[in-house]
């Protein structure tokens, strides 16, 4: 039974393929507290305004 050597860079590398790459990570919107997208919620209100006021 032989092993092969694992050198350290690649030992590091085994737990960088599951770590997603933060230069490529968008910023997620971020949602109130009722789930809903804070812009389609102001949008929401303006048209509601328009219609019912």
């Amino acid at each position: 039974m032989s092993s092969k050597a694992v050198s350290y860079y690649d030992w590091t590398l085994n737990f960088k393929k599951n770590a997603p790459n933060h230069n490529s990570v968008t910023e997620k919107p971020k949602k109130n507290s009722i789930g809903i997208k804070d812009g389609e919620f102001k949008d929401f209100l303006r048209d509601w305004k328009k219609k019912n006021l």
